[in-house]
């Protein structure tokens, strides 16, 4: 009976003295798959280290194995690194920069991942742990444009203070001045640059009844392939100070790929605080055009010598009021010496 159960109690008194690397170790995506690659592309993949216990650090050592593609192949944290205490995860990026004279056609190969304790332990017992990452690539020349929206949001914004409040500024330059802006996170999926081909915006108010403002952007940056980046859509405004609903479209071509309904507000200039979306440099160079603009105009006229016609056309609807002004000085002027002689009669007798 005891040499029966003999092996059992080995392998439990191994793995019992066996050091922390033989817990559970893994990949995800355990898989790299992308057929629709072209020549001169670049394709970086996320793959998670996993670990089911992380009570001391690991080494980890990366080899790959893959002849065909092995100098198209980089990984962010290089051939060895450590995984540190306390993480269950940790992110590797491994970047596919795919030459411009690369042949079409299909790559295989794998990347294996092992680890074991970071420090040095003689006098323990240390398991390896492994794990494989399959690639499975293809390249084409057919082109693939796709993408997906991964989140979309309106920030709040408020309004400036002096001099920019002052109805005559806002009259002019509002729809300079203030935009709604959609902010979206896009990640490409296909193979080209893309981004939506437009975005629409309908505003309501908080009942979502009446329809403020509708307008569309179709000036999106574009997204490099196999990448997420942010793009903003910008729609000038006039809304006043107020809460509202808005109501995204996302188009792709001429179809509707996303639609999101998003609150937004417009505050009065202060409330928001440093958390304030900026309006930049924007309306100060405007303000300087306007003072430059102003000044090259009078320059003008005092060079041609027009300046004094242009001041007497100003003038001239004032001249009316000037005249009667006049008759009303020289009137006033006659009644007080009129009084005046009446008064020295009086005390003369």
């Amino acid at each position: 009976m005891l040499k029966k159960i003999a092996p059992f109690l080995f392998l439990l008194l191994f793995f019992g003295w066996a050091n922390a690397a033989s817990a559970g170790f893994g990949v995800s995506p355990p898989r790299v798959k992308n057929h629709q690659l072209t020549p001169g592309s670049i394709y970086p993949v996320k793959i998670m280290l996993l670990r089911s216990s992380a009570e001391e650090d690991l080494k980890a050592s990366v080899k790959v194995n893959a002849p065909e593609i092995e100098s198209w192949i980089k990984i962010d944290k290089g051939e060895e690194f450590v995984l540190p205490k306390g993480d269950l995860q940790v992110p590797m990026t491994i970047t596919f920069n795919i030459p411009n004279n690369a042949k079409l056609g299909n790559y295989t190969g794998n990347i294996n991942v092992k680890v074991l304790p970071a420090g040095d332990n003689p006098g323990g017992v240390s398991i390896a742990l492994g794990a494989r990452i399959d690639i499975d690539l293809a390249l084409t020349n057919v082109s693939n444009s796709n993408f997906l929206v991964r989140m979309v949001s309106v920030p709040d914004f408020e309004r400036l203070g002096p001099p920019w409040n002052w109805k005559l500024w806002s009259r002019v330059f509002d729809r300079f001045f203030y935009k709604v802006r959609v902010a979206m996170s896009i990640e490409n999926t296909g193979n080209v640059e893309t981004a939506p081909s437009k975005v629409s915006l309908e505003v309501y108010d908080l009942t979502k009844r009446n329809l403020l403002q509708t307008s569309e952007d179709r000036t999106l940056k574009k997204i490099k392939p196999f990448s997420t980046g942010q793009i903003e859509a910008d729609f000038p405004t006039r809304l006043p100070v107020g809460q509202y609903w808005s109501k995204i479209n996302i188009y792709k071509e001429n179809e509707i790929v996303n639609f999101y309904e998003v609150s937004f507000s417009v505050e009065d200039h202060g409330v928001l605080g440093s958390g304030a979306r900026s309006l930049g440099s924007w309306p100060w160079l405007t303000l300087a055009g306007l003072i430059l603009a102003t000044v090259f105009v009078v320059l003008g006229l005092v060079k041609v010598r027009v300046w004094r016609y242009v001041l007497w056309l100003l003038l001239l609807p004032t001249k009316p009021l000037a005249k009667n002004a006049g008759a009303a000085i020289g009137g006033a002027n006659k009644k007080f010496w009129k009084w005046v002689s009446k008064q020295a009669e009086k005390h003369k007798d």
